[in-house]
């Protein structure tokens, strides 16, 4: 009998071990600080802002070529040039032909005041008169075409100089030395050196917060602690994709070390999409329930001070902002949410409030 005592003791002693629990430390989060607006992040890539392929308006062979990738070159420097031996003789030619052309008018003006006077006195026809005066207009339009075929040719000789139209880096040389090249025929491509572009997609709702010369923020990957700003260039009016509009943003090359084909994400700030201002707080305060922040709500877990427990509420979230959740709705100043371990929290569960996290960004 005295055992089966001892034994019923410890029975209820082990069941009231079972429902003592442990109380589990809260680390939480004190909401106060505020934000007016969200932030949206897009990657594009640096390109130059500005790319030209250059060509000869003329064809002709080519002289040595010195170009090479990339070459660094000034405005107005000579890239390639003609052969300018034939274009010279043209001009020679030419300028033979407006001495000619000169002559000749030179000998139908003094014909023509002749004829002229000779007509007063009434010893010559009015034909020959009216013969010597078509002949002189005749002479005067062929000194201006000659002196057109001059000008033609001295424009060509000029133009067998491919200069640089800006200052920048050879990116690609397409032809080779004494090759004979055609007009418009692709000789080098020169892109710039001074400022870059960065094109991407954003939605339709941050496409109307936006406006052309609005400053970005603007990181590099492979600089990260480089703070740059940008200035948007161009907001295309038709959307790409749906519901995505092209935007351009021109960043000037201020920095060294910045090269084409860097990758970079481009910051945009904007207007909550509620309209209103919200309260900043970590995203560790999210409970993992499907991804209802998705559809602009979560639910959290709130500390009750009266009885030590957390509680489950649904928050309403307006956007993100310097990584951390923008709460439009569901909190308020001086709430305390679960910040840590959110995953193994329950509903009314009791908790030892640890200290608050600062609420510094």
């Amino acid at each position: 009998m005295g055992l089966l005592v001892v034994g019923l003791q410890g029975c209820g002693e082990k069941k009231k071990e079972a429902n003592e629990q442990p109380v589990r430390g809260l680390r939480a989060y004190k909401v106060a600080a505020t934000a007016e607006s969200r932030v949206r992040r897009f990657p594009s890539v640096l390109q130059p802002a500005d790319v030209s392929s250059l060509s000869f308006e003329i064809g002709g062979q080519l002289k040595t070529v010195g170009l090479t990738v990339g070459q660094k070159v000034q405005l107005g420097d000579v890239l390639a040039e003609i052969d300018p031996r034939s274009l010279q003789s043209q001009v020679d030619q030419a300028s033979a032909g407006v001495q000619q052309a000169q002559a000749q008018l030179d000998n139908a003006q003094s014909d023509f005041q002749r004829k002229e006077e000779l007509l007063k006195r009434g010893v010559s026809t009015q034909a020959a008169f009216e013969q010597s005066n078509a002949t002189l207009l005749s002479s005067r339009a062929q000194v201006d075409q000659a002196r057109r075929q001059l000008e033609l040719a001295n424009q060509n000789l000029d133009r067998s100089k491919l200069l640089a139209p800006f200052a920048g880096t050879i990116s690609r040389v397409e032809v080779k030395s004494f090759a004979q090249v055609a007009a418009g025929q692709p000789v080098a491509t020169l892109y710039s050196d001074d400022s870059f572009e960065m094109s991407f997609l954003v939605p339709a709702a941050t496409f109307q917060s936006l406006k052309v010369g609005a400053k970005i923020a603007v990181k590099v990957a492979d600089k990260p602690d480089l703070p740059l700003k940008g200035e948007i260039k161009e907001l295309g009016s038709k959307a790409e994709q749906v519901s995505a509009f092209p935007v351009v943003v021109r960043l000037e090359n201020t920095a060294p070390g910045l090269n084409a084909g860097m990758s970079v994400e481009v910051t945009i700030e904007e207007p909550l999409v509620v309209g209103r201002s919200g309260f900043l707080v970590p995203l560790s305060v999210l409970v993992p329930d499907g991804g209802r922040v998705l559809q602009n709500t979560g639910t959290v877990f709130g500390y009750d001070e009266a009885s030590s427990t957390v509680k489950k509420r649904t928050i309403t979230v307006g956007g993100i902002r310097d990584n951390r959740l923008v709460v439009v709705e569901g909190v308020k100043p001086g709430d305390i949410l679960a910040s840590a371990g959110v995953s193994y929290l329950a509903d009314g569960q009791k908790v030892k409030l640890l200290p608050l996290e600062d609420a510094a960004p």
